[in-house]
């Protein structure tokens, strides 16, 4: 056995360096054993770091997990010697941190991802802002966050991200590595983002950063990295504006990094992923331009153009070997079944494409995204052949699932865009509960699938007086958590970038808790939205008309109490909803008379309404919200209407205790603001309000700030705000536009996330409140939601611009009648009606009032 000194130390790490400049296997095993003997006679940091990052390397090389686990044993070993060592330690955190994230990727473990971030933030903490290491080390702790991204979905861990990659940029010196690979993530960073922005520009920066890297790259592991991260940004840009020559590019690059990857090799998962993306680019091109078979040739078996097939044949094989490299455990494995799944069913392998949709279904294992795309994937199959029991199985799976793709601890925006990725998905679930004979299923689908950021405002509001009785460590653990995760979202990750990760923490322990609550005697149905049956207490307030609209057919569900009555709608076809929905967004006015006809055809006439009682409530789904239903056919003349998101938000409101007249009232008013037309009404409607209680709080003008607003929500029942609104577009969400609003708009999610004890009325004398964005309609991700979702038991609103002085005017009838009926419903009722004898129905038909 040779006995090693310093000079032995410096041989091993004479070793590793020739083996990065070579690749030469049996280099890296000579420092390996190098290191080996050094730690078994000494104990060093230096040693035990050296041994994890030679051990890393033959990991990346052979692909054997336990070399990574010793080299995240020796450098948790290494730190732990050197606590207190400035120079040292930083590095020892940096390279456990990498460690960590590779193992990551290997496994999908949330706890590497934690302790990940960890120790990437506390190497920045201890260096030196002008240590010649400082851009690697911020480069590092950005690619921590970078991680929590990917795993949690949170976009304000991918924006600071972004930030720390331009600082390691600005850093690094000109030709260092350190530049190289700064310059590289970040372009994966921008990557990115722009799958959530769709801003070409950042897609054309991350184009241009990632190409200059891979000239730079000093060794071939590294230039295959390069060119894989290369491959995938062109194909992001490919995919947005349809370049053919990005395609070709990333095909090329990728099957040059697949050459340094062989079978076993840590990131031939990843790699095969992006060929099989690009085969897959490749066969949509081909298949669009299938419409000449006679240039092509055609397959006589599958009537396919043989090209096409061929392209297709490709692809399945491309997607077969992503699978078969992507080992157990790895973050990717579950979207490389489904991909291969979807290659199967193009080439007509319809049983194993099944097969492989229900496998990701059922792994408990797999992340909830991918686990419902493959359980809807899996129902629309058994859709298409009629076998509806069958599908009705795999559509509960993915409703179930659907809330867990949006969880507590990222952004609303986060959770918005998860959900819109399956906008339609409860709907489809409940048309085939109706298909199959079960109404009763069907409601319950929709109430599970539809207004899950509702649920989790409601969740937030929940009593729990009984639970604080019989268990009050529950009751007091479930208040602490409640209060923790309604906190606002962009808090979560700061400078230090763990905060996101312990709030993924506290969502997992509130869910853990919640599953013990109902575990419990007499809590089985804590939190869940309400059966049908709890209707029946309040069967005499009025009947609740569901107007569910999918591809596969389309219902309404009238519920009285327990009785639900279904009521087939042949002629409410989705797609040509959905193009009369997008006329009428765009024009109301010109559309108005033409939607009204149209929904007394196909909806009102074929309801069974000529006994029902005098208060309706609408819920319809999908494109069907944008749309006043309430006017059609003589509706107004016979009914008093009011929508709701879902049964339980509506069961909440029942349950509350009845209005009372408040003498001090909230009263916003912004007559005039910088950069938008002026609102003259606007003041009279403040003016006219104001008199008609003792003591109002009035914040108009300059003084109907953000601040003082959000300040002033939570000691007032009733409010008022007689302003500009702006519907959520591609700018950003929907918001109020108060006097500040070109600092910092009063969003929708500012107005969610509050939790008011006691608020009654919301009355929102502005444009477009009610109005969501086409792609979530389910959600009611609009400003009269939000207000909603803060605790607002009525909300008035408007589905489209409304004139200065109508608003006025309706407001001023709708306190007049508010004074002598307790119902806000009936007021705005009275006050609508007054004005439509003179006003065409453009003017009157979009105030409309949501809760009880």
């Amino acid at each position: 056995m040779i006995l090693w000194d310093d000079g032995g130390y410096e041989l091993a790490c004479d070793h590793f360096r020739t083996f990065e400049r070579t690749g030469q296997l049996s280099e890296l095993e000579a420092a390996i054993n190098g290191f080996r003997a050094l730690a078994s006679t000494r104990l060093d940091g230096a040693v035990a770091n050296g041994l994890a990052i030679a051990l890393w390397s033959r990991y990346e090389v052979l692909g054997d997990r336990g070399d990574l686990d010793e080299a995240v044993t020796g450098l948790r070993q290494a730190i732990g010697r050197h606590p207190d060592d400035a120079e040292r330690l930083p590095s020892y955190l940096a390279n456990l941190a990498g460690a960590l994230r590779v193992r990551w990727r290997a496994t999908g473990s949330g706890d590497d991802v934690v302790e990940a971030a960890e120790a990437s933030r506390r190497a920045v903490e201890v260096t030196p802002t002008h240590h010649r290491r400082r851009s690697a080390r911020l480069n590092n702790h950005a690619d921590g966050l970078l991680t929590v991204h990917l795993h949690s979905g949170d976009s304000t861990a991918l924006d600071r991200a972004i930030s720390l990659f331009r600082q390691a940029v600005d850093a690094a010196d000109a030709g260092s590595d350190d530049l190289v690979n700064a310059k590289s993530n970040l372009a994966e960073a921008l990557r990115l983002r722009f799958q959530s922005t769709r801003d070409i520009g950042l897609i054309d920066e991350a184009v241009v950063l990632a190409g200059t890297v891979v000239p730079g790259a000093r060794t071939r592991a590294l230039r295959a990295r390069f060119q894989s991260n290369l491959a995938l940004v062109l194909l992001a840009r490919h995919s947005a504006t349809g370049r053919d020559q990005d395609l070709r590019t990333a095909t090329d690059l990728v099957h040059q990094a697949l050459k340094e990857s062989p079978a076993g090799h840590p990131n031939r998962a990843e790699r095969s992923a992006v060929l099989a993306e690009c085969r897959r680019l490749a066969l949509v091109s081909s298949h669009r331009g299938a419409r000449a078979p006679h240039r092509l040739g055609t397959d006589r078996a599958s009537g396919l153009p043989f090209l096409v097939r061929r392209k297709g044949n490709r692809l399945a094989r491309a997607t077969e070997d992503a699978v078969r490299s992507t080992p157990h455990g790895h973050p990717t494995r579950a979207d490389a079944l489904l991909k291969h799944g979807l290659a199967l069913a193009f080439v007509d392998d319809r049983a194993g494409a099944l097969a492989l949709y229900r496998q990701v279904a059922e792994e408990p294992d797999f992340p909830p995204r991918v686990r419902v795309e493959a359980a809807r994937l899996w129902a629309y199959e058994m859709a298409a052949r009629r076998n509806w029991p069958a599908a009705l199985e795999a559509f509960r799976l993915a409703v179930e699932l659907l809330p867990r793709t949006a969880p507590r601890h990222v952004t609303q925006a986060d959770r918005e865009q998860a959900l819109a990725a399956f906008a339609g998905l409860a709907s489809d679930a409940a048309a085939c509960a109706i298909q199959a004979g079960d109404p009763s299923l069907a409601v319950a689908l929709l109430e599970q699938g539809r207004g899950v950021m509702i649920g989790h405002a409601l969740d937030a509001r929940t009593e729990v007086t009984d639970l604080e009785e019989q268990h009050p460590d529950l009751a007091r653990r479930f208040d602490e958590l409640r209060t923790a995760l309604d906190a606002p979202s962009g808090a979560f990750v700061q400078a230090a970038g763990l905060s996101g990760e312990r709030r993924h923490a506290l969502t997992e322990e509130w869910h853990d808790l919640v599953d013990s609550i109902r575990s419990l005697p007499g809590f089985a149905r804590f939190l869940r939205p309400p059966a049908v049956e709890e209707f029946a207490d309040s069967a005499d307030r009025g009947l609740v008309v569901v107007v569910n609209v999918s591809a596969l057919r389309s219902d309404a569900l009238l519920i009285a109490g327990r009785t639900i009555v279904p009521v087939a709608l042949p002629e409410l076809e989705l797609t040509d909803l959905a193009d009369r929905a997008e006329r009428f967004r765009l024009s109301p006015a010109d559309e108005i008379d033409s939607v009204l006809s149209w929904l007394r055809q196909v909806i009102v006439d074929r309801l069974p309404l000529h006994d029902a009682p005098a208060r309706l409530w609408w819920m319809p789904t999908g494109p069907l919200t944008a749309l006043p239903l309430h006017a059609a056919g003589d509706l107004m003349d016979r009914f008093v209407s009011s929508y709701t998101p879902t049964l339980r938000s509506l069961a909440t409101v029942w349950q509350a205790s009845a209005i009372s007249r408040p003498d001090s009232p909230l009263i916003v008013a912004v007559p005039s603001a910088p950069g938008v037309p002026d609102l003259p009404a606007a003041q009279d409607e403040a003016d006219d309000i104001a008199t008609r209680f003792a003591r109002p709080h009035v914040l108009t003008a300059d003084r109907a700030l953000r601040r003082s607003v959000l300040k002033a929500l939570p000691r007032h029942r009733w409010v008022h705000f007689a302003c500009h609104a702006r519907s959520a577009d591609i700018d950003g969400e929907g918001r109020l536009v108060l006097w500040d609003h070109l600092e910092k708009p009063l969003s929708v999610n500012d107005i969610a996330r509050l939790r008011l004890a006691g608020a009654e009325i919301a009355f929102l004398s502005a444009c477009e409140t009610s109005a969501a964005p086409p792609e979530l309609t389910d959600e009611s991700p609009h400003i009269t939601g939000a207000f909603h979702m803060a605790g607002f038991q009525h909300v008035i609103g408007t589905l489209w611009r409304v004139g200065d002085r109508t608003s006025q005017l309706v407001a001023s009838h709708y306190y007049d009648a508010l004074a002598e009926t307790p119902s806000p419903a009936i007021a705005l009722h009275t006050a609508v009606l007054k004005i439509r004898a003179t006003h065409p129905a453009a003017r009157w038909a979009p105030f409309v009032h949501v809760g009880g």
